[in-house]
């Protein structure tokens, strides 16, 4: 029967022969099972069994060696009931393979090496962070070295846009003033037309009576000159 070193081994082989974590581990789940009995919970595991405890009442007992009658005080045992898959393994009904055993190795030795591979996939994520920290104190510091230089430059190219906008409203105001100048060009222009176009209306009845006395003397000197040429056939 082994003892708990050699248990310890045993389970060291199982992981990749670190005995301190064996060790600890075989400690951890002893401890476990003894804080859970010492509270009066169970610590049921599935396959291999239950650990309990239970309660005895006070009793009366006799002494095997001399027959008398002897009284027993209460009392709190441990106790264990062995689960459906021990009770097989244990009658020889169910054999233990190695298969199994593989199974588990194998799944201890990826925890191994998660927790193992675990630091430094810490100190990998802490130095990305302080890699970006560094970078960003950087960028600002180049950002304010920097505000100097452009704040010049802005100020350098404040007064040619304050030339251009005083040149704006110089030119709002001429087309202002031109404005006023075209409309009375064209008010000029239209009056004189409408008094134009009045001067051909007042002198247009003025000419139709000229011609119709025109065309009345015309119509009157051809009768005169008809009684001219009579007149001399008279005397004869």
């Amino acid at each position: 029967m082994p003892n708990k070193a050699q248990f310890v081994e045993m389970l060291a082989e199982r992981l990749d022969g670190d005995r301190k974590r064996a060790a600890a581990a075989l400690d951890a789940v002893i401890d476990s099972v003894y804080a859970a009995i010492s509270r009066g919970e169970k610590v049921a595991i599935t396959g291999f069994g239950v650990f309990e405890r239970r309660d005895r009442a006070a009793r009366t007992a006799r002494n095997p060696a001399t027959g008398a009658r002897v009284d027993v005080a209460a009392s709190r045992v441990p106790a264990f009931r062995a689960g459906a898959e021990f009770k097989a393994i244990a009658s020889g009904a169910r054999d233990f393979t190695q298969e199994r055993t593989a199974r588990a190795q194998a799944a201890v030795s990826k925890a191994a090496d998660t927790v193992r591979d675990a630091p430094a996939r810490a100190a990998a994520v802490v130095r990305d962070a302080q890699d970006r920290a560094t970078a960003a104190v950087r960028d600002a510091a180049d950002a304010v070295r920097e505000a100097p230089g452009r704040a010049a430059a802005a100020v350098k190219k404040s007064p040619s846009t304050a030339a251009a906008g005083s040149s704006a409203p110089a030119k709002k105001s001429a087309a202002k003033k031109s404005a006023p100048a075209k409309k009375s060009a064209a008010k000029k222009a239209s009056s004189g037309k409408s008094a134009a176009g009045r001067t051909l209306a007042s002198d247009g009845p003025r000419k139709a009576a000229k011609k119709a006395t025109a065309k009345k003397l015309a119509s009157k000197s051809p009768a005169k000159k008809s009684a001219a040429k009579k007149a001399p056939a008279k005397k004869k």
